[in-house]
């Protein structure tokens, strides 16, 4: 057994690409935020010459050095989710804007509101594409992994950079070490991984990474004592996501009242039947509501029972295809999200003859069913319409994954998702 490096010549130019790359990551970060701070100067005083105003280019200075350094602590954890990166990129952003303006109160020094409004609008919008979507598209960790079920599932998951070892031992530079700590591990295993921590190589949990790289909880490693604690932890955000849901409906009234007019006139003039459909469906606690849509496929659609549709499905109407694309058959939930049954974002719920079935069939399948379900989710924007038992299972880790992970940030992270889901009718049936 022995951990050991890449010869001096090698090792020294794999630490000089390292270095190079956080040089340009760096530099990537300061041109975005000097980007910003030009244009709100342009948009403040129609002047993209922000040092013709001294006092606010010494303040933009020490704004920009601070989110600076907090974007090299975001993202020197390896294994930061897109969500978790979010988080702290946005919660830092606020940070800096709160000492801004702190230091503005206490000296009285000059501002322009415009500027500001400008300059937190526009880095906050940065922070979410640059999270989401530059990061999360960009940073693939180098690691290895001691061979065993859920490390070789690993290291055929995409976005991942993992080589099985076949013995203890490293040969060239790596960003971490990644064991299934639920395994029985030979003894050389275990001096190898010994070795390496005290060598500051970082040590992954084979779990942890696959819930990083898949954006889903592994079956084979949940438990319930643990999916409970992680649970109680994030119910403090319910009444604040509760309040969010309510406002969001009636801020959205104006727009979605008119098109669900419009929407019912051209379902009653194409299609004979009913406009709205109504469903009994599984809710939070596995209480049954009852679910209402636009309808969207033949009044006898369900005639021999429950079923998942198909792609071709040809019990859905011309005009419910239109609709299932672009999601708008769900928007009369708002009516279910006002009365309490839904929420805006949360697992899809099911129909009650396939939730009593996976019941039986999945494990920890009920554990969907601790929050409220959502008009969209983290299923759906990750993997679209689930059919079948396979289907299920995997639409589940999703579904495990955002209870186990709730909060504001994941929420919005599957709205803006959702906005693209809409446009381009990703997992539509």
């Amino acid at each position: 057994m022995e951990l050991t490096q890449a010869p001096g010549t090698a090792r020294a130019q794999e630490v000089q690409l390292k270095v190079n790359s956080n040089r340009l990551v760096l530099l990537y970060d300061l041109v975005a935020t000097c980007a910003v701070f030009l244009l709100a100067s342009y948009t403040a005083w129609n002047d993209w010459r922000i040092w013709n105003e001294p006092r606010v280019l010494s303040q933009a200075t020490g704004a920009a050095v601070l989110l600076l350094v907090g974007k090299l602590i975001v993202h020197r954890r390896v294994l930061r989710t897109p969500v978790d990166r979010l988080a702290v990129s946005v919660g830092w952003l606020l940070f800096v804007f709160l000492i801004w303006l702190s230091w503005l109160i206490f000296t009285r020094s000059y501002y322009s509101r415009a500027f500001l409004l400008v300059s937190f609008a526009l880095l906050l919008s940065w922070q979410v594409i640059d999270a989401l979507v530059i990061r999360a598209r960009s940073q693939t960790p180098k690691l290895v992994a001691i061979p065993s079920k859920m490390t070789k599932r690993l290291a055929t998951a995409s976005g991942l950079d993992i080589r099985l070892l076949a013995e203890p031992r490293v040969d060239s530079s790596i960003d971490g070490i990644v064991v299934d700590m639920h395994e029985n591990l030979p003894e050389e295993w275990i001096r190898f991984l010994a070795e390496s921590t005290a060598n500051g190589v970082p040590i992954y949990h084979a779990a942890s990474v696959y819930e990083a790289a898949t954006a889903r909880v592994s079956l084979d490693h949940a438990h319930a004592e643990w999916l409970h604690e992680l649970f109680l932890g994030s119910q403090s955000y319910l009444p604040v996501k509760r309040a969010l849901d309510i406002l969001f409906v009636l801020a959205s009234l104006p727009v979605v009242v008119p098109l669900c007019l419009v929407i019912a006139f051209i379902i009653r003039l194409t299609s004979p039947g009913p406009v709205l459909f109504w469903q009994e469906r599984v809710g939070e606690r596995g209480r049954v509501f009852k679910l209402v849509k636009f309808r969207s496929m033949r009044v006898d659609a369900e005639r021999d029972g429950a079923k998942f549709a198909s792609p071709d499905d040809d019990r859905i109407t011309p005009v419910g295809r239109v609709l299932r694309r672009y999601r708008l058959d769900e928007l009369p939930q708002l009516w279910n999200v006002l009365k309490g049954d839904m929420s805006i974002v949360g697992p899809r719920p099911e129909q009650v003859a396939f939730a009593r079935q996976f019941e039986k069939q999945i494990p920890f399948y009920q554990w969907r069913h601790r929050v409220k379900p959502g008009i969209t989710g983290w299923a759906q924007v990750q993997q679209g319409y689930a059919a079948g038992i396979e289907d299920t299972i995997q639409k589940l880790e999703y579904d495990l994954y955002y209870v186990k992970h709730l909060s504001f940030w994941l929420d919005l992270s599957i709205m803006l998702r959702t906005v693209r889901i809409i446009l381009t009718g990703f997992g539509a049936r």
